[in-house]
């Protein structure tokens, strides 16, 4: 956590290098899984960008980690 701006705005991050997460398989089949990934709209594999719900999902657990 740092002060930027001449001390105007807080710049806060968080660094998880292996933070695992998955929108396909396993427990993604699940009723409350599922239910839970569709309303974050991460369900499942992107047919446009291979990996882009994966990154999505890992980017909103970094934000509630925040």
């Amino acid at each position: 956590m740092e002060a930027v701006n001449d001390g105007k705005d807080l710049h806060i991050s968080v660094t998880m290098p292996s933070i695992e997460v998955g929108t396909v398989g396993g427990g993604t089949q699940l009723a409350s899984q599922s239910a839970c990934l569709n309303s974050l709209g991460v369900k499942g594999a992107s047919k446009e960008t291979p990996g882009a719900n994966s990154r999505q999902l890992a980017t909103i657990v970094a934000a509630s980690v925040l």
